[in-house]
């Protein structure tokens, strides 16, 4: 039965898998797409954004109906639903067709994802816990890397003549495998009788975050027009307006979509603050410097990938030491990861304000590898921290919480820092000025890793070990 546990935290963690690899795959892909359906740069931000979009918007919406119907079931169907998607934005005709299949790829990722950290809480012992999210920090990091990695491969290889498609079809296996397994070895759980779907919070959220995320995504593009202010202000009402109705819905009948006990925890909202500014940096990373090696140094997808095999060796080896590590040193293992990633990120900067570009890849070696010990040092262990107290009967509302907040994250900070990269570049640069760009752009990275060091202080020092019922063990 131990056995059989952990092969089911492996199939449900194809979805993690699937949805990071999926989130940065088409950042790679870029190029050759907009040859092959004369996309304009529009187009490419709705492509990249309507998955981003979609995700965040329904995560929470996709834990709870994983404690309402089941975990195994939701993951199954939002599963067969990206599976679907995928296949119709490999296939895709224009760029309309594309946008659309993605919007669809991450509204069915927001389904399936969740389910992964609920399982987590409602499987495993408080001590077994501790590797599996661990092993869950480890896939999402090992999702981006390659997204990197294989996607520049992919397109390179140009397989059967698809060009960019397999970036997106690669996925169609992987999904048929995870569904068979999943009815195999994932058994069924959902939280306790007596939850009732929430539609009423399901539209509140739902929209609140729309007009959050939507004018922070395009709006660097569109030059900031006052509707995107609007649209910020209008969130910041619709937030407050969902919190009182979670509240009043807590109060009728204990069925709120967003279980608001959860921020009476510490661990939980503190663990939030730290994740806010640590994964606010992750995405932006990669997609920068995938730009400015494919954009400022003119190297083809294939080149590009694979300057990031040392960053994932370093994360694989570091995330893998972490699981030990953590429960030893407690909140310094966070700080040590922030700590190397500075110290990473100060090293690339200093290779890439060079006054002569340096396009190869030993100069890339030593910072890559110095960040991926960061990242993995910090990004393995720190679910564990966001979820020490969470009871099991609030996992997938708090699972919902968490991923959302990752991918709020990862758009946030494309927004903002990527805006920062795009206006130090200006509109028609020269090799070097992707350099002095990406510096300027890195340094917005180095000051939010500060802040993720200090509010780690906030967390408790070390993580609480929790007695919990057989049953759910």
């Amino acid at each position: 039965m131990n056995a059989r546990r952990w092969a089911a935290l492996a199939v449900v963690l194809g979805a993690v898998f699937l949805a990071a690899f999926d989130f940065n795959v088409v950042t790679i892909a870029i190029p050759s797409i907009q040859r092959g359906l004369g996309t304009n740069f529009s187009e490419m931000q709705l492509i990249v954004a309507g998955y981003a979009l979609s995700f965040a918007v329904l995560l929470i919406t996709g834990g709870r109906l994983g404690d309402l119907y089941g975990r195994r079931r939701m993951y199954v169907i939002g599963m067969a639903g990206f599976t679907i998607a995928s296949a119709l934005c490999g296939f895709a005709r224009s760029p309309t067709a594309l946008v659309g299949s993605r919007v669809l790829q991450g509204a069915f990722a927001a389904v399936m994802v969740p389910q992964a950290l609920s399982f987590i809480q409602v499987t495993f012992t408080a001590r077994e816990q501790s590797l599996a999210y661990a092993i869950y920090g480890i896939t999402i990091g090992f999702g981006m890397i390659a997204g990197q990695v294989l996607g520049g491969l992919l397109v390179s290889a140009n397989l059967f003549g698809l060009g960019w498609r397999p970036v997106f079809l690669v996925n169609l296996p992987i999904g048929a495998v995870a569904m068979a397994f999943a009815w195999w070895l994932v058994r069924e759980s959902r939280a306790p009788g007596g939850l009732k779907l929430d539609p009423g919070g399901v539209v509140l959220v739902s929209a609140a975050l729309t007009l959050l995320l939507y004018p922070l995504i395009r709006g660097e593009s569109a030059g900031w027009p006052p509707w995107t202010w609007a649209s910020l202000a209008a969130a910041a009402v619709l937030i407050v307006m969902f919190v009182r109705y979670e509240r009043w819905k807590t109060d009728r009948d204990g069925s709120p979509l967003l279980v608001l006990s959860l921020f009476r925890h510490r661990s939980f909202v503190v663990g939030l603050g730290v994740g806010l500014s640590f994964f606010s940096v992750l995405a932006p990373f990669l997609v920068l410097l995938t730009e400015y090696l494919q954009s400022g140094l003119d190297l083809p997808p294939r080149a590009a990938g694979l300057r990031f095999l040392p960053f994932a060796v370093s994360f694989l080896a570091a995330s893998f030491a972490s699981a030990r590590l953590a429960p030893r040193l407690g909140r310094a293992i966070l700080q040590i990861g922030a700590g190397l990633m500075v110290t990473g990120l100060v090293t690339l900067m200093a290779v890439v304000r060079s006054s002569t570009p340096d396009s190869s890849a030993t100069a890339y070696i030593l910072p890559l590898v110095v960040y991926g010990l960061g990242q993995g040092s910090l990004q393995a262990p720190l679910v564990n921290f966001v979820l020490a107290d969470v009871p099991p009967d609030a996992a997938g509302s708090a699972s919902g919480v968490v991923t959302m907040l990752q991918q709020l994250s990862f758009a946030l900070g494309v927004a903002v820092i990527g805006s920062v990269f795009v206006v130090c570049l200006g509109p028609d640069p020269d090799p070097a000025r992707y350099g002095w760009a990406l510096d300027h752009a890195l340094k917005w990275n180095v000051v939010l890793l500060t802040v993720t060091f200090v509010a780690a202080f906030a967390l408790p020092p070390r993580l609480r070990r929790k007695v919990k019922d057989a049953a759910s063990a």
